[in-house]
C-alpha cells in the first residue's frame, strides 16, 4: 500500500503534502474531542439524537471525543500515522452514515460536531465536509508516512516558516468568516421575517380568502397537502404550535380531546416546526395526529401568523373563515364559535 504514488508530485512535495493533511486531521479531530469533552451532556443528546440507543448513547458520547483525541494524537509521528487516518476515515465514514441515515428520514438532528464551539443542524453541507475530511484521511492512508514534523521544521528557512504560518492563520481567518458570514446570513433571514410580520397591516389573510396552499411531511413522512384535508369534506382547524412553545405543550391536551371529539365534524391539523425526532414523542404521547411539520415557518408566513400557539379556521371549500386566535384564551372560543356557526366565511367579518 505504501508504494501508490499519486503523479505528478516530487517526492519532497508529496511527503510534505501529507505532513500538511496530516497535521490538518489532527487539528480538526483535537478540536472536535476537546470541545465534545468539555459538554459531555451535548455528545450524548447528540447520539441519542442520531438514532444510537439510550443506554448506549452514554457510553458513546464519552468514547467518541477520546477516539478523536487518539486519533489526533495518532497522525503526528510518522510511525503511526498511517494507522490514526484510518482510524480517522474509519470515524468520518461512521459520521456520514449517521447524518445520511437522518436526513433520509426527514430529521436534520443537532451534529454537535464541535460541542459549543459550533453545533447546528447536520444537513447536505456537514456531508461534505465529512466527505471532503474523509477523502484526505484515505490520501494519507495511501501515502503515509510522509515527513517527519521535526524534520521538515529543521530544514525550513525563518522566512518560509513565517510564509507557512501566515498561510494556516489566512486559512483558519477564512473558515471563521465564513462560518460568521453564515450566521450573520441566517439571524439576517429571522430579522427579515420578523420586519414583514411587524409592518404588515394584520395578522392573518382576510376573511373569505382562498386559503394560502401548502404540501408538507407528516410525523411518518408522507406528504400531506391542503386540498388532501380538505378532500375530507369537513371543515379545518389549523393550530399552529412549535415544540419549544410551552403554551403550546399546555394546550395540548385540549387539542388532543378535539381532534379525537371533533373528527366526524371537524378536522383538527396541528402545524409544527423542527424535526421528527424532536416533535414525535411530544404528539404520539397524546395519540395526535395530523402534524404537519415546516421547513422554516413557511406557511406560518403564508398565513401571517406571528405567534404560537395561533389558530384559523377553514371552509370545506378552502376559504379562510377566521381571523388567527392566538393563547389558549383564544383559541378554544374560536373553536366553539366556528362550530356553531358552521364556519361561514364572510368577508370582513372575523368569526373569532
Amino acid at each position: 500500500m505504501g508504494e501508490i504514488r499519486f503523479v505528478g508530485y516530487s517526492e519532497i512535495q508529496m511527503t510534505t503534502a501529507v505532513l500538511a493533511i496530516r497535521m490538518l486531521l489532527a487539528a480538526v479531530f483535537a478540536v472536535a474531542g476537546i470541545a465534545k469533552l468539555r459538554d459531555l451532556e451535548g455528545s450524548r443528546a447528540a447520539m441519542r439524537d442520531f438514532g444510537v440507543p439510550a443506554k448506549f448513547a452514554g457510553p458513546a458520547g464519552v468514547l467518541l471525543p477520546i477516539a478523536e483525541l487518539a486519533v489526533a494524537v495518532g497522525l503526528v509521528p510518522t510511525a503511526t500515522a498511517r494507522w490514526a487516518a484510518i482510524g480517522a476515515f474509519l470515524l468520518l465514514l461512521a459520521f456520514i452514515w449517521g447524518i445520511a441515515n437522518a436526513l433520509r428520514h426527514g430529521e436534520s438532528p443537532d451534529c454537535h460536531c464541535f460541542g459549543q464551539l459550533h453545533s447546528a443542524p447536520a444537513g447536505p453541507a456537514t456531508l461534505v465536509r465529512n466527505a471532503v475530511l474523509a477523502a484526505l484521511a484515505l490520501f494519507v492512508v495511501v501515502e503515509a508516512p510522509g515527513a517527519v514534523l521535526n524534520d521538515w521544521v529543521a530544514a525550513r528557512t525563518a522566512a518560509e516558516l513565517v510564509a507557512v504560518g501566515a498561510g494556516i492563520a489566512a486559512i483558519f481567518f477564512g473558515i471563521g468568516w465564513f462560518y460568521m458570514w453564515r450566521e450573520r446570513r441566517g439571524l439576517l433571514r429571522q430579522l427579515g421575517r420578523a420586519q414583514r410580520l411587524a409592518t404588515s397591516a394584520a395578522p392573518g389573510v382576510p376573511i373569505g380568502s382562498r386559503a394560502p396552499d401548502f404540501s408538507l411531511p407528516d410525523l411518518h413522512g408522507n406528504t400531506v397537502s391542503l386540498a388532501s384535508l380538505l378532500q375530507r369534506g369537513r371543515p379545518l382547524l389549523v393550530v399552529f404550535v412549535s415544540p419549544g412553545c410551552e403554551q403550546c405543550v399546555e394546550l395540548l391536551p385540549k387539542l388532543a380531546r378535539w381532534q379525537h371529539s371533533l373528527t366526524d365534524r371537524l378536522t383538527l391539523v396541528l402545524m409544527s416546526t423542527g424535526s421528527v425526532k424532536r416533535n414525535q414523542p411530544i404528539f404520539e404521547d397524546y395519540g395526535m395526529s395530523d402534524v404537519l411539520l415546516q421547513d422554516f415557518m413557511e406557511v406560518s408566513d403564508a398565513f401571517r401568523i406571528r405567534g404560537t400557539p395561533s389558530a384559523v379556521v377553514i371552509t370545506p371549500d378552502g376559504t379562510v373563515a377566521t381571523n388567527p386566535a392566538e393563547t389558549v384564551f383564544g383559541i378554544e372560543p374560536l373553536l366553539r364559535t366556528a362550530l356553531n356557526d358552521g364556519v361561514r366565511a364572510q368577508a370582513g367579518t372575523p368569526v373569532a
